[in-house]
């Protein structure tokens, strides 16, 4: 087993894959609680291993550096050298402006897992409201058939979507579970999720919602 250790103190962040994983699935890791440990604070933390391990629930400060080497292969950790904070902004204002990039069509929406609108952008009241009942049987859908799916076809879903002749996405819909909430978040056109504005989505939501 190698010895890691830390080159530096940064402070870090996920990168868009990692705010990802962290809510893709309720299934407990070490991996998915260390994202979300960095995800519930208003201020990106600064590395503390001790503080990190007490978090994630391990036992040693090097299987926290371990799992920080692995988090940094996959590409899931960015670290900065300054303290990034989260908006202060009221959710009502800033929850559309995070989704409008997240479609190339930049039509968004962000409902709970009951149909309820949360946010949405570039859709009219018709439109919400028709997706906002589509994403609830999707989800109804995706909860029946996702363990069946793993088993079977060795397929784990994190995402619903309606394609065109090409395969591209022109409606999708992905499942966000954050602490005992359940969102959906449903684009048009193509998803852009590897992107600023989504990290500080799902930051805004785990700093909200999964404060156990």
């Amino acid at each position: 087993m190698q010895n890691y250790q830390l080159t530096d103190n940064y402070y870090l962040l996920p990168t868009a894959a990692g705010a990802f994983y962290a809510v893709s699935s309720q299934e407990p890791d070490t991996m998915r609680q260390l994202m979300l440990s960095l995800l519930k604070q208003k201020t990106t933390p600064l590395v503390d291993l001790g503080q990190l391990a007490h978090a994630i629930g391990v036992k040693t400060e090097q299987t926290v550096l371990e799992l920080l080497h692995r988090a940094q292969t996959l590409s899931w950790i960015q670290g900065f050298k300054t303290p990034k904070h989260l908006p202060e902004s009221g959710m009502s204002q800033i929850m559309p402006k995070l989704l409008a990039p997240l479609s190339s069509v930049q039509k968004s929406l962000l409902v709970d897992w009951n149909g309820f609108p949360i946010a949405e952008y570039g859709l009219d009241d018709e439109t919400a409201t028709a997706l906002s009942a589509l994403s609830v049987d999707i989800a109804s859908v995706e909860a029946r058939h996702a363990e069946r799916l793993r088993q079977t076809l060795g397929v784990s879903t994190q995402g619903w979507a309606a394609v065109d002749a090409y395969g591209s996405s022109r409606i999708g819909a992905w499942p966000l579970f954050v602490g005992e909430q359940r969102f959906l978040l449903v684009l048009q056109g193509e998803p852009k999720l590897n992107q600023p504005e989504f990290i500080t989505l799902i930051w805004l939501l785990t700093e909200r919602y999964d404060q156990e």
